[in-house]
């Protein structure tokens, strides 16, 4: 079972792309990256009060905050 299916098709889309963006890689990298994510986001949303895996924050914050790791990780 893919997880990614279970985010709504606009969700999974609008997520897909902005990783994809974020880390200049094409949309299967992107898919890649955001399913090893899910133990990460869900372990932020037991303990940090982040939205579930799928929802609104996971759609926008985690693509801003993968974003600001590349940049700050990239020399």
């Amino acid at each position: 079972m893919d997880r990614l299916d279970d985010l709504p098709p606009k969700s999974r889309v609008e997520v897909v792309a902005a990783i994809a963006t974020a880390w200049e890689v094409d949309a299967a990298a992107a898919e890649e990256i955001l399913r090893a994510s899910e133990p990460f986001w869900n372990v932020l949303e037991d303990h940090g009060g982040v939205d579930s895996w799928g929802g609104s924050e996971f759609c926008h914050v985690f693509p801003a905050a993968l974003a600001f790791i590349r940049e700050r990780a990239s020399p």
